[in-house]
């Protein structure tokens, strides 16, 4: 039995030592989850605080390795981040398909390994809500349209287009706030 095998067993047992080693272990990933969809520390610490209460409480959702268990954690951490962010009443404005294109596969890589990780976490707290959430979900969370789309109760075609918007105005903040030199991950050219 590795560590955490050890710490599940604990805490299947409701063992409070090994409910904590469980908790360390996780909880960084887990916060940092809720707190790009919601950008609001406190409203994140609760929601962390509550999927690994219910993981704890419902011992049968306990995994064996440590890496499915994490994802499990996680996908419980950002329904429960959605569904507070659906609370507050933002809405997505439905836009047709004519005013904003999806990015192709080619260009939305192109960008991502352009711009610097560092800028893009310096920037995003300074997006709308509705763009931080949704660039969140699927940069880093993974996350496809459809399934956005589905989470928010909202047509693919409105994640795709405020995705695109969400992006721009990204690019927008990173380059008003940073010299081109600081951003791109380009040689120096002399």
């Amino acid at each position: 039995m590795n560590s955490y095998q050890v710490i599940a067993h604990h805490c299947r047992k409701r063992e409070r030592r090994a409910q904590l080693e469980f908790y360390m272990m996780f909880y960084k990933s887990v916060y940092n989850s809720c707190f790009r969809i919601l950008g609001n520390q406190q409203e994140a610490e609760e929601i962390m605080q509550e999927s690994f209460l219910k993981v704890l409480n419902k011992t049968e959702l306990l995994q064996e390795d440590a890496v499915s268990m994490e994802k499990i954690l996680k996908r419980i951490a950002i329904n429960r981040s959605i569904d507070c962010y659906r609370k507050r009443r933002i809405r997505f404005v439905e836009l047709e398909d004519q005013h904003a294109s999806a990015p192709d596969d080619e260009t939305e890589e192109a960008l991502q390994n352009e711009i610097r990780l560092e800028a893009i976490e310096q920037m995003m707290p300074l997006l709308p809500e509705g763009y931080r959430m949704i660039l969140s979900l699927h940069l880093i969370e993974g996350m496809d349209y459809a399934e956005i789309a589905g989470q928010l109760n909202v047509a693919v075609s409105t994640i795709r287009s405020q995705f695109t918007r969400a992006r721009q105005k990204l690019i927008y903040l990173i380059k008003k706030h940073y010299s081109h030199e600081n951003i791109l991950n380009q040689p120096n050219q002399k």
